[in-house]
């Protein structure tokens, strides 16, 4: 079976773009991202969605526990 690849789609902004949330239609944590607005570019669109790539659930953005590390209490502090 083939392996997924990338394909972002043109995309019009809504005329109430105060009430867009980019989260909805891009996963700027994707690994494939940086070639998506590259394609986006080429292909001159004003704007591009992930929401119908089959990689657009894959990445997810990073939580705490991926930047925080365990540390013991410090007793000497309140």
């Amino acid at each position: 079976m083939p392996c997924a690849q990338p394909r972002p789609t043109a995309f019009r902004l809504p005329l109430r773009a105060d009430q867009f949330r980019i989260e909805e239609h891009r996963n700027v944590h994707c690994r494939h991202y940086g070639g998506c607005v590259d394609e986006a570019v080429r292909e001159d669109w004003d704007s591009f969605t992930c929401a119908k790539c089959p990689l657009f659930n894959q990445d997810k953005a990073p939580g705490a526990d991926s930047y925080a590390f365990n540390q013991p209490a410090d007793p000497g502090r309140p």
